[in-house]
């Protein structure tokens, strides 16, 4: 990318933003879609990959991948839990990157309680093959918190 394109990108995911609502300055930095299926309860997040997400080294950065699925399956919990919730820990699993295309994460739950959940998040590239495991544990806000 030019250091315009950066600009404008940067640029519209400023105007984007707007707090408490789903119009996150990240989500649009990183082109996120999210998709919600209600039946198996999953949430799918797309994402394509950009230098934006690279370390140093040319490779996804583990951050990226982290902040991916805490994203997805934050919004598994919310969704299908009628409240939000924030996460308490998170494993990332980095088994392979990818330099072009776009990155799907699918969040489901292990086990589903009132206040907290088991889920689990897989990041797979275009060809469907496996890029991270992620398994979270979330706690659902209570009203007022």
């Amino acid at each position: 990318m030019t250091r315009e394109e950066w600009k404008e990108k940067v640029e519209r995911a400023v105007e984007t933003h707007h707090d408490g609502s789903p119009d996150v300055f990240l989500y649009s930095l990183f082109d996120f879609s999210f998709d919600y299926d209600v039946e198996a309860e999953e949430v799918r997040l797309q994402a394509p990959v950009s230098e934006l997400m690279y370390n140093p080294v040319g490779f996804i950065h583990g951050g990226v991948i982290t902040y991916i699925a805490d994203t997805c399956m934050g919004h598994l919990c919310a969704a299908f839990n009628e409240r939000p919730s924030v996460s308490l820990e998170l494993k990332t699993q980095f088994l392979r990157t990818a330099k072009s295309g776009s990155l799907h994460a699918r969040a489901y739950f292990l086990k589903k309680g009132k206040g907290v959940q088991y889920v689990e998040c897989t990041i797979e590239n275009d060809k469907g093959e496996l890029l991270s495991k992620i398994s979270g544990t979330f706690y659902t806000l209570q009203e007022g918190s």
